[in-house]
């Protein structure tokens, strides 16, 4: 137990690093990992559906003009209560401000995202091979 407890601040650590490697303050994404820019606007995303391949992606969302905190909810279309893993923002995002979701990788199917603080309809993603 006192192993474990010693080795915690190591592997926080080790999360915070992997986190900042894969996005810079620049918006340079890792290479093989795609960055998709979502834009909220007062009841609605800009973005209302994605077509993707299967792949890593990390997820950038923006609030324009809107008087409150946002979120992001990536959910699979099938299980719209059970949150794709890594797919919470880094932040809530107030007013004119931006961020990001840690790596989430999307295989084929279909995923809804929304906002359940704006909140805005569930839009579509679609994830399919070419």
């Amino acid at each position: 137990m006192k192993f474990m407890l010693k080795m915690l601040p190591v592997l926080a650590l080790f999360l915070a690093t992997t986190a900042i490697q894969a996005q810079s303050d620049e918006g340079n994404i890792i290479e093989g990992v795609t960055l998709v820019k979502l834009s909220q606007i007062p009841g609605e995303y800009e973005t209302t559906e994605l077509n993707l391949p299967p792949g890593k992606y990390i997820f950038e969302v923006s609030n324009k003009n809107v008087d409150k905190q946002l979120g992001f909810w990536l959910t699979p279309a099938d299980s719209p209560k059970a949150q794709v893993a890594n797919s919470g923002l880094s932040k809530l995002v107030g007013e004119g401000e931006v961020a990001r979701t840690g790596l989430v990788e999307l295989t084929a199917g279909s995923y809804q995202y929304s906002c359940p603080l704006n909140p805005t309809p569930h839009y579509t993603i679609t994830v399919k091979s070419e």
